[in-house]
């Protein structure tokens, strides 16, 4: 038979050898590892999906015709089912590219109405002073 296997045993060892190796103070949080908070990656990742939101829904054939003429054959009987789902990818992925736009020009007139603001309040300050 086999022999029982005490999984809290198990899990006490593994809890001990994390806290042994400091690994509990390590933060569980993915944005230091992805930073799309500043200009760069949020353009870059508007850039992205603007110029590649459209899915091509066949590749060129290239090789020994016969193998052409097989998968031509095969992509005409299977196009009804793959086809509009390619179509509705496509929509979604214009969606897509339209809110990305949309939130790029959120971020950027927020960011000038922020400047604008901090400008107000240091020429608010300086006039203060001078009287």
């Amino acid at each position: 038979m086999a022999e029982q296997i005490d999984v809290t045993k198990i899990m006490e060892g593994i809890r001990a050898e994390i806290k042994a190796s400091g690994a509990d103070q390590i933060p569980l949080s993915f944005a230091d590892k992805i930073d799309c908070k500043g200009p760069s990656g949020l353009d870059s990742a508007f850039e992205y999906i603007s110029y590649n939101y459209e899915v091509q829904p066949c590749q060129l054939l290239v090789g020994n015709p016969i193998k052409v003429f097989v998968k031509r054959c095969i992509r005409k009987l299977a196009g009804f089912f793959f086809l509009p789902i390619v179509q509705q990818q496509n929509t979604l992925n214009q969606y897509y590219a339209y809110l990305a736009e949309t939130i790029v020009d959120q971020r950027n007139e927020i960011e000038s109405l922020k400047e604008e603001i901090k400008r107000l309040e240091d020429l608010n300050a300086s006039s203060k002073e001078a009287r």
